[in-house]
């Protein structure tokens, strides 16, 4: 190990211990050195593919790296050099990005599958652009409204085609604060509605999705849709902590209710035995990556309006 790699380690080893002096000086002399750029750089790509080894992504580590350190961190993982930066910022990011990288933990190994091609898609898509867009409640419900009939009905058409090499393939969704826990909530009904299961990691900040390629789409594309939903629909007044959180607990709560009133009025007697044998290899999966999830009792009622203002927004919001 050269005088460079040293550095590298030593500031590492003393960011781990909280040794801030050491870190600084080992810092002050990468920023120094000419040739340390190169090898810095290098560490970057081996500490990526260590991590991609223990089932992280790019867009995962791009995502936690924003999220925990910053989105200059993040942007270190697609940068060419350190040029036009201000060098002693920029090896300090970079040390930080090598111990963030080294103490994730290991993760289950997603490689989604894309949905076959359909013209449906795009249509979903537009509509729910369109929801977000317009500035009429009245407009952006009939919108959603329709985006979600299709969803439905390209899901079910996706079963019927089932094939025996189709398997539960899988997704990561940011479950952002504030109020993640009723964020990952409003996720979990959405997914169960949907022929999915979702797992929230909330020490990693997301959530992972198994299903099969369009339930996936599906519950990515309403749950953007519904926390958007959400967010409208809570009073400009409930300012405090206990109304928000019980407001998008309620609203979680009983759009789980109507998604599964809405996903059983779909349902067509021939493809009960396809939809059972799904659901039996997305649990089979579940069990796989994930032995020792456990199901989290949600948390009490802290605020009755809130609970009560959510419900009355989850009647409200438009699934099909």
């Amino acid at each position: 190990m050269d005088e460079t790699e040293q550095l590298i380690t030593v500031a590492m080893d003393a960011q781990f211990t909280d040794d801030l002096r050491a870190r600084d000086t080992a810092i002050a002399l990468l920023s120094a050195n000419k040739t340390a750029e190169g090898r810095l750089l290098a560490a970057l790509e081996r500490a990526v593919r260590a991590a991609a080894d223990r089932g992280w992504q790019p867009e995962d580590l791009r995502r936690h790296l924003a999220r925990f350190r910053s989105p200059a961190h993040a942007a270190l993982l697609e940068a060419d050099g350190l040029g036009g930066r201000d060098r002693l910022t920029a090896v300090s990011q970079v040390v930080d990005v090598l111990c963030e990288l080294r103490r994730l933990p290991k993760i289950a190994r997603l490689v989604r599958t894309a949905a076959p091609a359909h013209p449906a898609l795009e249509r979903i898509r537009a509509l729910l652009a369109k929801a977000e867009s317009t500035q009429y409640p009245a407009e952006a419900e009939a919108l959603v409204a329709g985006a979600q009939r299709l969803m439905t009905r390209h899901s079910l058409d996706q079963a019927a085609l089932e094939s025996p090499s189709d398997a539960p393939t899988g997704i990561r969704l940011p479950v952002d604060g504030p109020y993640e826990e009723a964020k990952a909530a409003l996720l979990h009904v959405v997914a169960e509605a949907n022929r999915c299961r979702a797992v929230w990691q909330s020490d990693l900040g997301f959530s992972t999705v198994l299903g099969y390629p369009a339930d996936l789409e599906a519950v990515e594309l309403l749950y953007t849709s519904l926390l958007l939903q959400a967010d409208t629909a809570m009073p400009k007044n409930g300012s405090k902590k206990r109304f928000r959180q019980s407001f998008l607990t309620s609203f979680a709560h009983h759009i789980g209710e109507r998604l599964a009133q809405a996903g059983e009025a779909e349902l067509t007697e021939d493809l009960l035995p396809v939809l059972a044998r799904r659901d039996q290899a997305v649990d089979t999966a579940v069990d796989r990556l994930f032995p020792s999830a456990k199901t989290v009792r949600g948390r009490r009622i802290q605020d009755l309006d809130g609970w009560e203002q959510g419900r009355r927004a989850a009647r409200e919001a438009d699934l099909a």
